[in-house]
């Protein structure tokens, strides 16, 4: 089916859904406002090679997520937005790959939903909004992964066709893989690869044994000519150029980070956040073997209440050799397998860490909806009902979450749970459309996934965004100081602080209230922060006229954290009547 302008339809879905989400919301966790330090200090020191996080050295992540936050910095200003702006251009970028490949392995159809379906899901709208690296690495190994893919695939999927990868496109899917490893360190090499080379094997495999059955070939001879395979598709994927391609883009800055910190940083990068998380759970971020099943239920929403139907009927038709699109389908497959298989066997997990494999899941729903969408009537009627009820079930599920919240950690968020009222509609909608066309359903489906998106990250996040109080915490303490603060922590410090207090933050774990006391005494412009419980420590070296200024609830924080500075007379009569900021 043949539908006109699909990148211009495309490219407007996506950007208008994620203009929507940009509000100016302040950074919500521990890692937006980390990385937007080191991308700042980036920018004001011109040393782009190491990366320092608050004046220490920084190794959980490689360079390339913070040198493109420095150079939006440098273009717009400093800025959540501005940090946030990398991420959105990619999810750009990897919405018009999914339309190159279903488009050319599917349909243009297939092309125009899988597009959609990424943008229109959960995990995506937030990652698409959020200074991470999680939303490039994905652009980077999915268009590496289809340009190679692209090599064995005619223009309808249904089989393999060139034998190899020209020596340009290798270099190029290569270059793409090395930035993949300059934004979160080897995976951006092996995942891609891990998808493609044994798929190529396997098509090399099913050309060495075309000319006769499985069965007319001896145990012994099948074996051998699957290690031959190994060769061939060593040498149609162009491995060799593959490698070069990555080297020559990520192997420079690694050398110079490593000579520049007398290798400190690969052995804290490679050893602690590669090896170290993979061997054990790191930050209480553990879960069981179905974490990221399940998450990708979640996190692919609404999107996934088909997932399950697409994985089993197209994995059926493979197995019965029904499928019309039998290479595209088992790339796609293989592809979701590697990705969240992968993840599941590392000790530490978080929902993020499978990102790369939603374009997949992305292109294996469009295909199925695609392919449904064709035929005279529609298929397992009773299945995409419930898919419905799923869909219907989300809208009340995210109600129910936000209204809890608002009443016991976000104040005032109640009106945020309007947003779950768009699924609802949508799966009425969907049923009324299904009695009048095929593709009427498919499109109410994909605006209902884009309009609920973009009003969950856009207008819900920044009605719940008002209890993130650190922030103003830290801006009034800069009013207090009379414009610049210089701030001090004392117990804990957090990225957060440090991001808006714009400068180095100087920090004392327990025990050292002595030294938090003192920098108090150099200036009325000296502010320490400290959790409610640890104040009590502090109080006892505070100099004569200081105290407690100012006091906001951290999200989700079961306590106070305490700006402490020279009272005034006004500062004594609020700290009385109760909380400045809350």
């Amino acid at each position: 089916m043949q539908l006109r302008h699909p990148r211009a339809t495309v490219l407007l879905a996506t950007i208008a859904t994620l203009a929507v989400g940009f509000w100016p919301t302040p950074f919500w966790d521990e890692d937006e406002p980390r990385f937007a330090v080191i991308a700042r200090t980036m920018l004001e020191t011109g040393d782009w090679i190491v990366p320092v996080y608050n004046g220490t050295l920084a190794v959980d992540k490689p360079v390339l997520m913070h040198w493109c936050m420095a150079a939006c910095f440098a273009l717009f200003g400093t800025s959540e937005i501005a940090a946030r702006l990398p991420a959105a251009a990619a999810t750009v970028l990897t919405a018009l790959a999914l339309l190159r490949a279903g488009s050319r392995w599917f349909s243009p159809l297939a092309g125009v939903l899988a597009a959609i379906a990424y943008v229109g899901c959960l995990l995506v709208a937030v990652e698409s909004h959020a200074a991470t690296p999680d939303a490039i690495l994905t652009a980077l190994t999915t268009w590496a992964t289809v340009l190679v893919a692209e090599a064995f695939l005619p223009g309808d999927g249904s089989d393999s066709s060139r034998r190899a990868l020209d020596l340009g496109r290798a270099l190029g899917a290569g270059g793409l893989m090395g930035l993949a490893v300059l934004c979160k360190g080897p995976i951006g090499f092996v995942g891609p690869l891990a998808v493609v080379m044994p798929w190529a094997w396997g098509i090399a495999v099913q050309r060495r044994l075309a000319p006769n059955a499985l069965r007319d070939h001896t145990i012994g001879a099948v074996a051998r000519e699957a290690c031959l395979a190994v060769v061939d598709a060593l040498r149609s994927t162009r491995f060799a150029s593959l490698v070069v391609g990555t080297l020559a883009v990520a192997a420079p800055w690694y050398a110079a980070v490593g000579v520049r910190t007398a290798g400190a940083w690969p052995a804290g990068f490679f050893l602690v956040h590669n090896v170290g998380r993979f061997a054990a759970p790191m930050e209480k971020h553990g879960g069981g073997v179905l974490y990221h099943p399940l998450g990708l239920l979640v996190g692919f929403y609404p999107w996934s209440c088909f997932l399950p139907l697409a994985f089993v009927v197209v994995a059926w038709r493979l197995w019965k050799r029904a499928e019309p699109k039998p290479a595209a389908a088992t790339l796609v497959m293989l592809w979701m397998a590697v990705w969240v298989g992968g993840f599941s066997a590392a000790a530490t997990k978080l929902p993020n860490y499978i990102m790369p494999a939603y374009p997949a899941a992305a292109l294996l729903v469009a295909a199925f909806a695609a392919d449904a969408a064709g035929r005279a009537r529609w298929p397992h009627r009773a299945w995409l009902a419930s898919g419905l009820g799923w869909l219907a079930f989300g809208g009340v599920a995210t109600s129910a979450v936000v209204v809890a919240a608002s009443l016991y950690a976000i104040e005032g968020g109640a009106p945020a749970a309007l947003v779950g009222l768009v699924p609802i509609a949508g799966a009425l909608g969907c049923l009324v459309a299904a009695r009048r066309s095929r593709l009427e359903p498919l499109g109410v489906f994909a605006v209902t996934s884009l309009v609920f998106t973009a009003l969950a990250v856009g207008p819900a996040a920044g009605w719940l965004a008002r209890a993130n109080a650190l922030p103003g915490l830290v801006r009034e303490a800069h009013h207090i100081a009379g414009g610049h603060a210089r701030l001090g922590a004392f117990g804990r410090n957090t990225p957060n602080i440090v991001f808006y207090a714009d400068g180095i933050v100087e920090e004392w774990l327990p025990g050292g209230a002595a030294a938090a006391g003192a920098f108090l005494t150099t200036g009325s412009d000296a502010l320490v922060l400290v959790p409610e419980p640890a104040y009590a420590e502090l109080a006892a070296h505070l100099p004569a006229g200081c105290g407690i200024v100012a006091r906001a609830r951290p999200l989700f924080q079961k306590h106070d954290y305490l700006l402490v500075g020279t009272k005034t007379p006004a500062d004594e009569r609020t700290a009385t009547a109760g909380s400045l900021t809350r």
